[in-house]
């Protein structure tokens, strides 16, 4: 049973709440929040639902599977991490870190510590084919005066031209959450599984990619490949 304390409540809340709000500055610019508050007022809903519950179902997904095993597992907020989050989402880039979930045990195995890490990616991409599965049943657009500069080069991302997709967004967002958290390096999720099992870290990260190139661009399997491989490279070095 997944138990979730008052105060770790909040702490989810504000972290989804802020994950969401940087998400936002990022696409419409802090020119753009100012010039069409009310649009990006607007704005907000569709990435809680799409990004928030992203983030927030990947962190639950964790603590379920830890309280599986016998251990405590609870979600905390970073401050620090919220403030850096806000400050970068004004520069145009996201460094989303508001939180994760700690666990707390005697002992966890290789083995556990990877299924553990391996629920929230997997997680991510469940809501990433969700999210087509609507794009087809009930897809959702919206129009947004700042978003007009993006143009179709992102149309792989749900975005194209002032037209959000709603849907489609989702599903892109979910897939660039799982595959970054699939980095092999510490101490992200990836690192975990690949230590745990090479052959199942690699066939998850050809399934992200292979969804990918289908949801957004043949061309994330290039760009993610070679940022795969290059942290995979760099968290050897430092870490051995």
């Amino acid at each position: 049973m997944l138990y979730i304390e008052k105060d770790e409540t909040i702490q989810i809340l504000i972290s989804v709440l802020a994950m969401s709000l940087a998400m936002a500055l990022v696409f419409a610019r802090l020119d753009g929040m100012l010039a069409y508050p009310l649009e990006f007022l607007v704005f907000l809903p569709p990435l809680l639902i799409t990004v928030g519950s992203g983030f927030i179902l990947h962190e639950m997904a964790h603590k379920l599977v830890a309280m599986v095993y016998g251990a405590q597992a609870r979600f905390r907020m970073w401050t620090q991490g919220i403030v850096f989050m806000l400050a970068t989402s004004l520069f145009g880039f996201l460094f989303a870190a508001p939180g994760a979930v700690y666990i707390y045990a005697p002992r966890i195995t290789t083995r556990q510590n990877g299924v553990i890490s391996v629920a929230g990616p997997a997680l991510n991409l469940f809501l990433a084919i969700f999210f087509v599965a609507l794009e087809f049943i009930y897809p959702v657009r919206q129009y947004f005066s700042f978003l007009a500069p993006w143009n179709a080069d992102f149309a792989g991302y749900g975005i194209a031209y002032g037209i959000l997709h709603v849907w489609r967004f989702g599903a892109a967002m979910n897939l660039m959450l799982g595959l970054f958290n699939m980095i092999p390096a510490f101490p992200l999720d990836g690192s975990k599984i690949y230590g745990w099992n090479k052959f199942l870290w690699a066939l998850f990260v050809l399934v992200l990619l292979a969804v990918g190139s289908f949801v957004i661009s043949p061309g994330i399997v290039f760009g993610w490949g070679i940022m795969l491989l290059f942290f995979w490279v760099l968290s050897k070095f430092i870490f051995g």
